[in-house]
């Protein structure tokens, strides 16, 4: 069996940033979170090996770089590194997983009580809605690899991110990493017993392989509502001159109004 982690940061134990800064990169929060990241990562590679997995590779996903040294990952783990401009999880056509697992997500934009909520870039989108549903980035990573064949079996993050993507992925193994009570408060758990219930989790997820792959018939209704217009009338102008979507504004100057033909284009116009 081939497994992929693909890790955030947001959702990791004993993280909740700063006010209007979040996780920016240098700052104590930030720090902190890749600390913090490392124990959960390599946690997570050795549940799934003694589960006996054949491959374990490692995605770190968060502001689109490395944010972990990758001398400090478990070795056995292969490490990912797509190229800059790559569609998002366009790399496992390179490899044959059998399934996902997320570490550290998030809840989307606006949630109340998710820790760190934003769907891509918190200063610049406030919402994202596909056939009028509002998603965030555990949906779109979903609906990604379910068109790749390669369902989600595990999700760790706040209790009030996994109450919300579980709505999508209803059969997902979980471990609450904190519990939310604004975007950046939290009741925190013990590192401790977070990390077991990850091995645990993980480990029992990898063996029992309930799994969820969730599909999404296409073409579908993407909106987004931009926080300013002038981001609103950039993307307008890259959906018709560069990526080909047909696009319209919405009720306003700060939606736009994609189809969108594929899964993997909802990162290109966030």
């Amino acid at each position: 069996m081939e497994f992929l982690i693909a890790m955030d940061l947001e959702g990791i134990h004993g993280v909740v940033g700063e006010p209007n800064i979040g996780l920016k990169k240098e700052t104590e929060s930030y720090n902190l979170a890749k600390e913090n990241a490392l124990y959960e990562v390599n946690t997570a590679i050795a549940a799934l090996f003694d589960a006996g997995a054949d491959k374990v590779a490692f995605w770190d996903n968060h502001g689109g770089t490395p944010n972990l040294d990758p001398t400090t990952i478990d070795p056995r783990a292969v490490q990912i590194f797509p190229p800059k401009g790559a569609l998002r999880f366009d790399f496992v056509k390179e490899h044959s997983f059998d399934a996902i697992l997320l570490l550290g997500y998030h809840s989307r934009e606006g949630t109340l009580g998710g820790v760190l909520a934003h769907t891509y870039n918190s200063s610049a989108i406030q919402y994202v809605k596909l056939n009028g549903k509002p998603i965030g980035e555990i949906e779109t990573d979903s609906y990604i690899c379910a068109a790749h064949g390669i369902p989600v079996i595990f999700l760790s993050s706040d209790d009030v991110c996994i109450r919300q993507a579980t709505e999508t992925l209803p059969h997902v193994t979980t471990v609450t990493t904190k519990f939310g009570k604004s975007r950046n408060e939290a009741i925190l758990r013990d590192r401790d017993t977070v990390l077991a219930e990850l091995y645990d989790g993980i480990k029992r997820a990898a063996l029992e392989m309930t799994a969820d792959k969730p599909l999404y018939s296409f073409p579908a209704t993407l909106e987004v509502r931009y926080t300013r217009m002038e981001r609103a009338a950039k993307y307008y102008d890259k959906a018709i001159n560069e990526l080909h979507i047909p696009v319209e504004y919405g009720e306003d100057a700060h939606i736009l109004v994609y189809t969108i033909s594929k899964a993997n284009q909802i990162p290109l116009v966030v």
